[in-house]
């Protein structure tokens, strides 16, 4: 099941995945006030709100960011869509 972790303190950069590391399927950024960044992976080792955590995108994409990290905002399991064959 998916997981939408929402991020406090984000950073992206770029660098090697190092060990530990949780894979990112996909990352979000949300100009808003406040600005909003947000990771969805497939992980069940996402730790509890108030914890430390760091992604790595589960695919290099010559983006010029390859991890993410942050303060665990809060977490929240992502229902599946509507696509083809749900509904």
């Amino acid at each position: 099941m998916t997981q939408r972790v929402y991020l406090a303190a984000a950073r992206l950069s770029d660098g090697p995945p190092r060990p530990g590391d949780l894979p990112a399927e996909r990352v979000f950024i949300h100009a808003s006030h406040p600005p909003e960044v947000w990771v969805e992976t497939e992980s069940h080792a996402v730790p509890e709100p108030g914890r430390a955590v760091a992604f790595a995108l589960a695919r290099p994409m010559g983006l010029g960011v390859e991890r993410i990290t942050g303060t665990v905002e809060r977490k929240l399991a992502k229902r599946a869509g509507r696509g083809a064959g749900n509904g």
